[in-house]
């Protein structure tokens, strides 16, 4: 918090015409004559100013200093920069200026306005009287409207500039510590514009001294900076800020401030002892993370903390004269007062309740303190209690406190303020260029406010604990109430299943998110690389066959839909509106990559291309939701149909002109075989126009997905955002799905491209340290087993029992044409080679009848979805009677799921939720007042919801499983990442088969020890030196 200005000493009348620097602590020019035998004054307070003139120098005549013109500058901003407790400063403006005081709220003035204001004698503009500018500017409104307007006319200079003044600078100590030799800088922000000098006259009188003459003519100008002559006003807070200002600034009074060794240590020793066995709601400040793209693992430094604590009965600490919440000071009480406090942080038996305990646990661990006690995050109560908040601030300590639904239980001897986010309290329109106030909502960094709005800000940051605690005791109450029903059974409440699963689940995320995975840079720079060089490959491609229909073509960007669109659909109209048309031809502004001309001449930066469509009659599958066709990848593909990826580069080499073209008939054969074409090869005239027009979008489709890969995985994998100095990436996991999965971000590594669409291999860069091994178990076909045990289907259950590949035991069941194959034995279901032979007997099912297959795989997965008839006919681009009779078909062998989709609908309807196989819900709004389409969409998530739930609470107990296994600790085995039914450890090469196998145990036993369905759990796990080897 900045120091207010001192009150302004009597002016001195002297030769001098310096304006008159009040403080003591910050002087840049004295007032005063000074004698040649005294020692000048050090120029203290501005540090990182830095003249080198010689001291005493006495600048003689009227032309020295001239009037310049006010600045309208945040002086504030420039104390904090020059470390300055004082608001008070000025500098030196312009040639022949004169030095000004600069106070907050000062206007911008030019020196020419005031003189034209205030003197009636232009002639005599020059050399004003200070004195009548001092006297009369307090009835101008220029300045009169400003806050400080007394201050500036108390302080103008009351002489005229017709005398000497002595200019005191630095002591030799002072100048030998600045580096930057005669150069002053003012440490603006957003400088340009004007250039600030002193311009030293040359009628010099220096009492004989040659020397300093000597000096003053060699530093005829000093350059300050080149800084904006006016610089707008810092905007006022809006009326919703000042409200909520207003009511977080109430709660000062409850708030025990620690900002030193002495108190924390007394504190400290309070709550160890005699407030140990209270609930502490606990919250943090962070300065220097941006917290939606840095991991806090290793980035972030807590500036303070408060700790709010109750007793079982939510009875509040006393810590003293009412203070029932304390705030410690870290940004300027020191790294000292923190650790004070770690007795009390790495104590396991004191109970301490967070909101998104993850990230507080990092940031404190930042500072060398392990976290424990962990008791409760309320943000997973929260879940627990409604898993399907998406309005109303959703699971934000704001929107849950504000929501009197979920507040309602709170005790009236506990603060009734909700929770006000930093950006209400604390936020500033940003000013334009011109002055006014713009739309969007900027702060001020952490430290900044933590120091300038002192007060109010440890009311904000307090308020945190103090909603935390709150908000636990609310929801800790409503779980309390709400049974916890698991296999048919009442087990207690939602709150016992809370503590049983979930607390300790939230303690291992935040572990496993400590612990991180070693990623191979190199590897990533080198695969980046390969990426780019491919890419350049399909752009070429693209751009060569384009430009034999528009020669222009040669130079368009092929990441522009825009022109990819002119390209393809020119002249064709909008689907909403007829009267618009795409114009057939049309001129782009792209770089010119050329540097130099033919003749040796520079080129223009840019070059002017014009692009015109190259077909007519295209098929057009897909539009934007503004009419035009659309060019994104899914209708690329419908134009290109299916190409092999390898065939875009194999005859990309041979594709010259058209007798290269010809010359390669047993490559088009090959392709010809593996190739299905799209609706671009009839479009182009079919034969060879035709496939190379596929050939050619393929590669545009090549493009978007090389790109895809480039931006989401390789690029972002190598950035020091997501690690620390280890090179261990650290995704943040939370329990924040409607279903209870988990999801991971920053970065999302649950995102992760499929396995046969890795096509640069990225899992290959994640890695296990020196020494170690990584070991990959997934479980196999999870979600399916899941919904064989809900809905107890014999069929599925059967299935499972067998073994084998069960889409493929699916499609016998569904099809009597591959059941009679099947029993004939001309195909075989599945086949174990013997020694020796390489080939089954007969043709696998899988491949004799491979439509049929993956119809039955497809609905496999979607039924456990809730698809419909119309959802498959779109997906399979069939009618909606061959959807609904496929559909029969697989239900005539498993009545049991059909009846329990039936009763999962009632259950959405009847009870407005529906559960997963440990009892946790998921809550629906009253489906009667929605729409038939609206209705049907809840009906589906309410098929699905039991089942990706299921299968949440089987990873989870897995994992758990996992934690509490002793061995694997003895080995030195830890948990990485959980991604959907794959978990991911990393321990001592040595003890990988044995780590294997009892990780294999543990999740084929997730229940303590059990497995409580009516269907084996496969797990499948493999040990390799990396992500992508495991898989």
């Amino acid at each position: 918090m900045a120091v207010a200005a001192p009150a302004p000493a009597p002016l001195l009348r002297y030769r001098g015409s310096a304006p008159p620097w009040l403080s003591s602590s910050s002087p840049f020019f004295l007032r005063r004559r000074v004698r040649r035998s005294s020692t000048p004054p050090a120029l203290s307070g501005c540090w990182r100013q830095d003249y080198s003139h010689s001291s005493d120098m006495e600048v003689r005549g009227t032309s020295a200093f001239k009037l310049g013109f006010y600045a309208n500058l945040n002086a504030q901003n420039i104390a904090q920069e020059w470390l300055v407790e004082s608001r008070r400063l000025f500098y030196l403006r312009t040639v022949n200026s004169v030095t000004n005081n600069i106070f907050k709220g000062t206007t911008p003035l030019r020196a020419g306005n005031l003189q034209n204001e205030l003197s009636e004698d232009r002639k005599g503009l020059n050399y004003p009287s200070l004195h009548n500018l001092r006297e009369n500017v307090s009835s101008k409104s220029i300045v009169n409207r400003h806050e400080n307007a007394e201050l500036v006319r108390y302080s103008m200079i009351n002489q005229p500039v017709q005398s000497t003044f002595p200019i005191s600078v630095f002591n030799n100590s002072v100048k030998q510590s600045m580096p930057r030799g005669p150069h002053v800088e003012i440490p603006l922000r957003d400088n340009s514009n004007t250039e600030v000098v002193l311009e030293l006259d040359d009628k010099v009188h220096d009492g004989n001294d040659k020397r300093v003459k000597k000096v003053v003519k060699k530093v005829k100008k000093v350059v300050v900076k080149k800084v904006v002559s006016s610089l707008p006003t810092k905007p006022s807070f809006s009326e919703e800020s000042v409200k909520a200002r207003k009511s977080v600034d109430g709660i000062y009074d409850k708030i025990l401030v620690v900002d030193n060794v002495e108190s924390a240590r007394s504190i400290a020793q309070l709550l160890t002892t005699k407030y140990k066995s209270f609930i502490h709601a606990c919250d943090t400040e962070v300065a220097n993370i941006a917290v939606k793209k840095e991991t806090p693992v290793g980035h972030g430094q807590v500036t303070c903390f408060s700790i709010c604590s109750a007793n079982s009965n939510a009875e509040a600490a006393d810590f003293g004269n009412g203070k029932t919440c304390i705030w410690v000071d870290v940004l300027d009480g020191g790294r000292d007062v923190l650790m004070e406090f770690a007795p009390f942080f790495e104590d396991p038996s004191i109970k301490k309740v967070w909101h998104n305990y993850s990230f507080d646990n990092h940031v404190i661990e930042n500072h060398g303190i392990k976290v424990a006690g962990f008791h409760a995050d309320t943000m997973h109560l929260a879940r627990l209690w409604d898993s399907s908040r998406r309005t109303d601030g959703g699971y934000s300590l704001e929107g849950l406190t504000n929501d009197r639904r979920v507040m309602g239980a709170v005790p009236e001897d506990l603060p009734n303020a909700g929770k006000t986010s930093m950006k209400t309290i604390f936020g500033r329109k940003i000013v334009r260029k011109d002055g006014s106030e713009g739309k969007k909502i900027s702060t001020e960094p952490v430290e900044k406010l933590q120091r300038e709005d002192r007060e109010l800000w440890i009311c904000y940051s307090s308020l945190d604990s103090m909603s935390t605690l709150r908000l636990y005791e609310s929801l800790k109450r409503k779980l309390e109430t709400k049974e916890w029903i698991f296999d048919g059974c009442r087990r207690g409440t939602m709150y016992d299943f809370y503590e049983e699963y979930w607390r300790p689940f939230g303690a291992l995320l935040a572990k496993m998110e400590t612990e991180g995975m070693l990623v191979d840079r190199g590897y990533l720079s080198e695969i980046e690389k390969a990426a780019v060089a491919e890419r350049e490959v399909a752009a070429n491609k693209f751009r060569k066959w384009a430009s034999k229909y528009c020669p222009d073509a040669k130079y368009m960007n092929v990441n522009s839909d825009t022109q990819i669109r002119q390209l393809l659909f020119g002249g064709i109209e909008n689907r909403h509106e007829s009267s618009e048309t795409w114009p057939h031809s049309k001129t782009f502004k792209v770089p010119n990559e050329e540097s130099i001309d033919a003749e040796g001449k520079k080129t223009s930066k840019y070059r002017t291309i014009t692009l015109c469509s190259i077909v007519e009659d295209l098929k057009i599958d897909m539009f934007t939701p503004s009419g035009w066709p659309s060019v994104s990848g899914d209708a690329l593909r419908s134009l290109a149909g299916k190409i092999p990826m390898e065939h875009i580069y194999t005859i990309d080499g041979s594709e010259g002109d058209d007798e290269d073209i010809s010359d390669s008939e047993d490559a088009g054969q090959e392709i010809d075989e593996n190739s299905s074409y799209g609706t671009a090869y009839e479009a182009f005239g079919g034969g060879k126009k035709g496939k190379e027009a596929c050939h050619a979008i393929a590669a545009l489709c090549e493009i978007c997905s090389i790109d895809s890969l480039i931006s989401n995985f390789i690029r972002p994998l190598q950035g020091d955002h997501i690690s620390c100095s280890e090179g261990r990436i650290h995704c943040s996991l939370n329990i924040n799905t409607e279903t209870g999965r988990l999801s991971a971000r920053t970065p999302n590594l649950q995102n992760q491209p499929a396995l046969e669409k890795d096509r640069y291999k990225i899992r290959q860069a994640f890695v296990a340290a020196p020494g170690n091994s990584l070991i990959v178990a997934d479980y196999g076909q999870l979600e399916l087993r899941i919904l064989a045990h809900l809905t107890n289907c014999k069929s599925m259950l059967d299935a499972f029992k067998a073994g084998g590949d069960f889409h493929s035991r699916t499609a016998m069941n569904m099809y009597q044409h591959i059941r009679d194959a099947v029993d004939e034995k001309r195909v075989l279901l599945e086949w174990h080679p013997q020694p020796g032979q390489e080939k089954p007997p007969v043709p696998l099912l899988k491949d004799a009848f491979g439509t049929e297959r993956r119809k039955a795989k497809m609905l496999n997965f979607s039924i456990a979805y809730g698809k419909t008839a119309d959802g498959l006919s779109r997906d399979w681009k069939v009618s909606v009677k061959e959807a609904r009779d496929t559909l029969k078909l697989w239900y005539g062998d498993r009545k049991e799921v059909l009846a329990w989709q039936k009763r999962q609908k009632k259950l959405a309807h009847e009870k407005c939720e529906v559960y997963t196989l440990l009892g946790r819900s998921r809550h629906f709004p009253n489906l009667t007042q929605f729409s038939p389409g609206q209705r049907g969409h809840i009906e589906r998530a309410a098929i699905n919801a039991p089942v990706q739930g299921s299968a949440a609470d089987v990873a989870m107990c897995a994992m758990l499983e996992i934690e509490r296994n002793t061995r694997l600790k003895e080995l030195g085995w830890r948990l990485l990442l959980q991604v959907h039914d794959e978990v991911i450890l990393e321990g001592p090469s040595e003890s990988a088969e044995t780590a294997k196998a009892i990780v294999v145990e543990c999740m084929s036993k997730p229940f303590y020890g059990t497995n409580i369905l009516n269907v084996d759990l496969a797990v499948d796990a493999k040990c390799a030196k990396s992500w992508y080897a495991a898989k």
